[in-house]
């Protein structure tokens, strides 16, 4: 089954080579790799240009004025004519046997519209790399996964050419939680979602990434998003218990709430105006709950924000 390979890059001169040999090093075939620099003023399309006669398969470089990782992705999908498609961010890295072990997941089990991988990021101020929790049976409903951003991160999925496609492709206008959006889009079209529990990518963290520079505003954004699930789901599935979805946006809601209390408030009392009461989760555990319950949303995380800075 052959596999395209799609790699945005945007000024990514600094660690390209990586991406690229871990790109090259790729045990499945057939595979393509269409590589899209998106208005680099650096060195970077030179490097992909040079990179072709290294390539161990078909490879390709597209060019076009800078219009945004998205943008990029959408360009390499309609180029690509792979029944699979990777996509790739150029400052992560995949296991030589990513493409091959999702590929033989999709033949194992009739050929899922999307793989879900784990990752291990590395932070790169010498941390030890962190790894995703194992998925698990509490993942199998793909719209609360989504919600809890249990779906993999862009680098870690493969995603069928056609599902994307039907989905209408990468949301352009999209700034942060780009792939959620996408899987969002894909899951309203019928998308199955299968998980591969094996980390295969490894994501590099850097200080300039947008989720990095203002994890505030990424945070609202994917709350944003969290809001747009819940409320497909209400509409369309509402034979289903509603608490576990509202327990995910409430979670989301303590994690904003550290970066910009007043939104975090402003949304809690829009979204559980009545009849909500949270319980625990990975999140949220027993000691937060008496807060809650005895002070309330608000006061609840700024005094366990306040014991937490205290050590």
């Amino acid at each position: 089954m052959k596999v395209s390979i799609v790699l945005p890059c945007h000024n990514a001169e600094g660690h390209l080579e990586r991406c690229l040999n871990s790109l090259f090093e790729q045990t499945h075939r057939p595979l393509e790799l269409i590589a899209v620099d998106d208005g680099s003023t650096d060195a970077t399309k030179t490097l992909l240009e040079a990179a072709m006669a290294r390539c161990p398969y078909p490879m390709q470089v597209l060019s076009q004025a800078n219009a945004g990782a998205c943008a990029a992705r959408n360009t390499g999908l309609h180029a690509a004519r792979g029944v699979f498609v990777q996509f790739m961010d150029a400052d992560d890295e995949l296991m030589p046997m990513k493409i091959a072990h999702q590929v033989s997941i999709c033949d194992a089990d009739a050929r899922p519209d999307a793989i879900a991988g784990r990752v291990r990021t590395r932070l790169g101020n010498g941390a030890e790399d962190r790894l995703d929790r194992p998925f698990s049976s509490e993942d199998s409903d793909e719209w609360l996964a989504l919600m809890r951003h249990r779906l993999g991160r862009t680098s870690s999925l493969l995603l069928a050419r056609d599902a994307v496609l039907r989905a209408g492709g990468w949301d352009i206008q999209a700034i942060s939680s780009q792939e959620y959006e996408l899987l969002f889009a894909m899951l309203k079209q019928g998308a199955r979602v299968v998980h591969d529990n094996e980390a295969l990518t490894l994501i590099h963290r850097r200080s300039g990434s947008i989720s990095m520079a203002d994890p505030g505003a990424s945070w609202k954004r994917f709350i944003d998003l969290r809001v747009k699930i819940l409320r497909h789901v209400e509409q369309f599935f509402p034979e289903r218990d509603p608490q576990p979805y509202r327990q995910a946006l409430f979670d989301g809601l303590r994690t904003l709430h550290a970066f910009s209390p007043s939104e975090a408030e402003r949304l809690y009392r829009q979204e559980f105006a009545t009849g909500f009461t949270p319980g625990q989760s990975p999140a949220t555990g027993r000691f937060y709950l008496l807060l809650h319950r005895a002070f309330g949303f608000a006061y609840a995380n700024r005094i366990r924000r306040g014991l937490s800075a205290l050590g």
